[in-house]
């Protein structure tokens, strides 16, 4: 064990070494590049183009390296030369360096944007390595912005990686979009989907929207406008944004995640890299009806399925992208969505004091010390799935998934408590065991109310504070 700590040591120091080495390369190949060769930082992006038939001009041709480096895309006459010079001086911001932003990023790189941004306030972790392709074992615990722009850095050495290593929120959103042309919503949570919506909105640059949860996911793209496309034959055209399609935020328990519902790696990928085929498409000036504007892509994974579905129009009244909006700055939209956007330490609050309990009081209670309840007869009930339930579990437990818990579920469990038996509903974070316990609550008398609890901060609780060798995930 000796032996594997020390050289373990010295991988790690070889590369660090390594990513200083990379790094003042990176930034010698910059430094070294004629001036001519390098992407303009002024030069007109596509949504500086005239318009009203005047067509956009642009510099001399393509440097010789472009050429070689970018020619099997440049053979596409959906690209060309224009297309990649285009693509060149172009400024994408990609929010969230997971699951999507990671392939969306890396085609990016590769396809020679000019000037990319990767925002994620997150460290890597072992559980992100399975789907999220710039990061690897090597870079637990380092920043996700930091390790994705290094990975994209030795893709791509002629182009701009800017890492922002913050929570983005109403009061540094601006700031930053306002350095871009276009946004790629790679996030996992509704306030930043919110966000990202009414900051496009306000400062007028479309937003790639994609998701992906289980075996499935979705892309469209909102916030259109045709003015800035030259290739538009009707300039007065809008697409919806995503408050026209959702003015409002649904119930935050109602909202999956890949940490409580899980994700086969390979979906994001997928959607991931249609955000960025997007993006190029939007970046060389693809007309709307070739775009997914005011249609929604959804993938299935199952049975390896893409179909499409028209979305509404955009709403002429809609708060915050109508030509006489309400919402005019950005707001807190974990206040109006009722939930953090920061998922991993996503805590709801359903079940009042009385109807909690703490890992060591369940740990007491399980082992018979628990002198108010010694006498009690007493469940323990995880309501997570079966796959979950069968990775781990505190002995003697039964299983009822959440998702399947309702009507004789729930009566049975609601005349097991008004026979004076106690119930405790686990899951993985303390969230799903509260609202299966409401559902009983909501059934029993109140005399028995006292007799339903929920383990606070669920198996994380008891893996932090009862037993250690218990697997979190």
């Amino acid at each position: 064990m000796d032996r594997i700590a020390i050289l373990e040591k010295e991988i790690s120091e070889l590369r660090k070494t390594l990513e200083e080495k990379e790094s003042e390369l990176y930034e010698m190949k910059k430094n070294w590049m004629p001036i001519q060769n390098r992407p303009q930082e002024n030069s007109a992006s596509w949504q500086q183009n005239e318009i009203n038939g005047v067509k956009a001009q642009y510099g001399d041709k393509l440097p010789k390296w472009a050429i070689e480096r970018y020619s099997r895309q440049i053979l596409l006459p959906d690209i060309g030369v224009q297309g990649q010079e285009k693509l060149c001086a172009a400024k994408v911001l990609v929010v969230g360096a997971g699951g999507l932003g990671c392939p969306a990023a890396v085609y990016l790189a590769g396809a020679g944007v000019g000037e990319i941004g990767i925002v994620d306030y997150d460290n890597v972790d072992l559980t992100n390595v399975h789907r999220q392709i710039l990061h690897g074992e090597c870079d637990q615990n380092k920043s996700k912005a930091e390790s994705a722009a290094t990975t994209l850095r030795s893709i791509n050495s002629h182009i701009k990686i800017t890492p922002y290593n913050i929570q983005l929120d109403s009061t540094n959103a601006l700031e930053i979009a306002s350095q871009y042309d276009l946004i790629l919503d790679c996030s996992d949570n509704l306030p930043t989907r919110y966000l990202l919506n009414d900051l496009c909105a306000i400062v007028k640059i479309p937003l790639i929207s994609g998701s992906a949860l289980k075996m499935e996911g979705q892309l469209t793209v909102y916030g259109y406008r045709a003015e800035r496309n030259v290739n538009e034959k009707n300039f007065s055209y809008q697409g919806p944004c995503y408050r026209c399609l959702f003015p409002k935020p649904p119930p935050p328990e109602t909202v999956g995640s890949c940490s409580s519902n899980g994700v086969a790696g390979p979906v994001p990928g997928v959607i991931g890299a249609l955000q960025a085929l997007e993006a190029m498409k939007l970046i060389v000036g693809h007309p709307h009806e070739k775009l997914l504007v005011e249609r929604l892509l959804i993938f299935d994974g199952e049975d390896i399925t893409f179909r499409t579905v028209k979305l509404r129009p955009k709403n002429l009244s809609c708060e915050v992208c109508s030509e006489t909006p309400t919402i005019t700055t950005l707001v807190d939209y974990e206040i109006f969505c009722r939930t953090q956007a920061k998922e991993k330490d996503l805590d709801l609050h359903i079940l009042p004091p009385k109807n909690r309990i703490t890992a060591t009081q369940l740990d007491e209670l399980l082992k018979g010390r628990h002198d108010v309840n010694e006498d009690k007869r007493h469940l323990l009930v995880d309501v997570r799935n079966e796959a979950e339930f069968d990775m781990c579990r505190i002995d003697g437990a039964v299983n009822y998934p959440i998702e399947k818990f309702r009507g004789e579920k729930v009566n049975e469990l609601s005349n097991i408590v008004n026979d004076g038996c106690q119930l405790t509903f686990v899951c993985r974070r303390g969230n799903d065991s509260q609202l299966a316990a409401k559902l009983v609550l909501d059934l029993i008398s109140e005399d028995s109310r006292g007799l339903v609890k929920d383990l606070v901060g669920g198996l994380h609780a008891w893996a932090e504070t009862v037993d250690k060798n218990f697997p979190v995930y």
